[in-house]
């Protein structure tokens, strides 16, 4: 703080209680110069009004004894009072009289003026008005010498203020100067209080500070000690945590951190992953103690293939992961021989548990480049798997980057659809093969983008069950669809996943809005049995619940996974449609309408009505008539549309 910026604390006291009291008594003055200049001013009109009602009763009775003589005389007299600028008498709003004094017309302005009725003797009856100005001359005086004395009491309390002030920072000065003595205070010098002598508070703060110091001072003596202690014990710890940050501690292997780091660092080499196969199971069936076994075995074993390599660094980066980072780069065929050579030897290890002999496998994705190493390891080594290799090599071909990418932007294209309202219902009618009349109408998402382009849920909805937006898509088909369907009146339905059904949320979202919209009796909920219905006890629950509100259930793709009729039969369904994968070809495939036939057959003796999807020629409509299957649905009839035409 600068010098000049400095103020005392007694300053400050002192500032605050003149500037306060100064306020107030600005207050209190203006508040009692209004209260009295209004009483000056009503006293001088009550002045006024005496007059007038004093001389009102003679003026009516000459008045009324129509002596017109005295009324003047009358008149003439008032005008002697120095305070009365004219009058004026009004009889049946005629002026019988009015004068007027020689200061009438230099006081007019700083006058009022007094009106008072005339009455007839010995009557309430209104005979005129006596109307006089009066001068606020007195008014004026009055004023003034008020305010004099005002200002004059105001001075004198800002003088005493301003000795108050000076009284107090007399009494504050003490502790300013002890403030000054302890500025530079620091607990290794002593410094000299002032005031410990004197015998009042200040002296009594004086001394304590004084003790205080002392106590400060054998504290830090000690600390000194402590601090140096504690030092050095931070420095263990801290030596301990990055060992911890950096080591795995099952294997005793440098970790991913490590990895991270030393790859950050290296300016050219190439990266091997390696991936226990299967390793899930050993653990399953031969207990995490197994497990972790045989994890610390494969480590000591790898560090002894490669221990006398100074080059090669082995570290450990999951569960079942382990990395090899060669820090010099050897030529290619080199480095593929010493893969197969891994891969193979470690194929040959034998590891023992309670007198069991254990083998393992493993896939190594292999990245021959430094830059985004461990990306495009673990892309190749994603890549093995898939392709059941023992080790592939990252290659650019590959295009898994890409399809990260497209996958990343295909999230944000929904996230941004969701926010903006871009998710849209359409509707594919479903036909009566015996009428030819749409039946109802199968409810389908589509995705208008920023071009209003429609685009097809096979491009996105896949990629919204991995990002977990899927639930959100199945409640805005939900909410618009029965909406739609409030007031028209037909048959609709809604596809639904066995991840929809399993999640209590979405089914309580179901019945909330099927009650909301009242569509219940109208809604048929499709249930996926292409994704494998395993969970048919709580499907089961939810056919059930649904068919008490009065909804219709249909298994959906029915053809496509296990068809297990058994179960079928217990979950109590209205529909079968049958999957498109029969239907494309029945107009060529025996297999395929053999297959249908059956479905049909077995629908009918449990009188469920079949559908057949995806029909899309004339050829396969006839066949699909012909296995009387009841209902078709297919482009060959109609192509989905956003609104139904009614």
């Amino acid at each position: 703080m600068k010098k000049g910026d400095y103020r005392s604390l007694s300053t400050k006291i002192v500032s605050a209680i003149a500037l306060i009291s100064l306020f107030i008594t600005i207050i209190i003055f203006t508040a009692f110069e209004k209260i009295n200049r209004e009483a000056f001013y009503q006293i001088e009109i009550e002045k006024a009004n005496i007059i007038a009602k004093t001389i009102e009763p003679l003026i009516a009775l000459n008045i009324y004894l129509d002596m017109q003589d005295s009324v003047n005389q009358i008149a003439l007299q008032l005008l002697e009072n120095p305070n009365i600028l004219s009058v004026k008498i009004e009889v049946e709003d005629k002026i019988v009289n009015e004068v007027k004094s020689d200061k009438y017309k230099n006081n007019i302005n700083d006058s009022f003026v007094v009106q008072n009725s005339i009455f007839q003797p010995n009557s309430k009856k209104k005979i005129g008005t006596l109307t006089l100005v009066y001068s606020n001359k007195g008014y004026k005086e009055l004023v003034n010498k008020h305010t004099v004395l005002s200002l004059v009491l105001l001075l004198a309390l800002c003088v005493l203020f301003v000795f108050f002030g000076l009284y107090v920072k007399y009494l504050l000065s003490p502790l300013r100067q002890i403030s000054k003595s302890l500025k530079d205070y620091s607990p290794d010098n002593k410094v000299e209080i002032p005031f410990v002598s004197h015998n009042n508070e200040i002296g009594l703060i004086s001394n304590t500070l004084n003790n205080m110091q002392q106590k400060i001072l054998e504290y830090s003596k000690k600390q000194k000690n402590i601090k140096n202690y504690l030092e050095e014990k931070i420095n263990e710890k801290t030596q301990e945590l990055r060992e911890q940050l950096y080591i795995d501690s099952l294997t005793g292997l440098p970790n991913r951190l490590s990895l991270l780091s030393t790859l950050s660092n290296a300016e050219d080499g190439a990266l091997l992953i390696i991936n226990i196969d299967d390793f899930r199971e050993i653990n399953d069936f031969f207990g995490h103690i197994a497990g972790d076994k045989i994890l610390k075995e494969f480590s000591k074993n790898l560090k002894s293939m490669f221990e006398e390599n100074e080059y090669i660094k082995l570290k450990r980066l999951s569960g079942d992961e382990f990395a090899l980072l060669f820090t010099q780069k050897l030529p290619m065929e080199n480095f593929i021989q010493i893969i197969h050579k891994l891969i193979l030897d470690i194929e040959r290890m034998i590891f023992l548990h309670d007198n069991n002999e254990i083998s393992i496998r493993v896939t190594v994705g292999v990245a021959y480049q430094i830059d985004k190493a461990l990306e495009k390891a673990d892309i190749a080594l994603k890549s093995a798997r898939k392709q059941q290799k023992p080790f592939l090599l990252y290659d650019e071909e590959l295009h898994i980057e890409e399809q990260y990418k497209e996958n990343m932007e295909w999230v944000k294209k929904l996230k941004k659809a969701i926010k903006q309202d871009m998710l849209v219902p359409f509707f594919q009618p479903i036909f009566d093969n015996i009428s030819g009349e749409v039946i109802s109408y199968e409810c389908l998402i589509r995705l208008i983008d920023d071009n209003s382009n429609v685009v097809s849920p096979y491009q996105f909805l896949t990629v919204a069950k991995k990002s977990r937006l899927y639930s959100t898509l199945t409640k805005i088909m939900i909410e618009k669809s029965c909406r739609y369907f409030e007031y028209i009146n037909s048959d609709f339905s809604i596809n639904l996943s066995v991840d929809d059904i399993l999640n209590k949320d979405i089914v309580d979202y179901i019945k909330q809005k099927i009650k909301k919209y009242n569509v219940a009796n109208r809604v048929v909920f499709e249930i996926l049995e292409s994704e494998g219905i395993e969970n048919y006890e709580e499907i089961a629950i939810f056919t059930k619940e649904m068919k008490e509100f009065g909804c219709r259930i249909a298994i959906d793709d029915f053809g496509s996974g296990y068809s297990n009729f058994e179960h079928l039969l217990k979950l109590n369904i209205d529909y079968i449609k049958i999957d498109g994968t029969l239907i494309k070809n029945l107009d060529k495939d025996a297999n395929a309408q053999m297959i249908v036939g059956t479905i049909v057959d077995f629908a009918k003796r449990l009188n469920i009505i079949t559908i057949a999807e995806f029909v899309h020629s004339r050829e396969v409509f006839e066949k699909v008539k012909e296995l009387h299957v009841d209902r078709t649905q297919g482009f060959f009839l109609a192509e989905p549309q956003q609104h139904i035409a009614l």
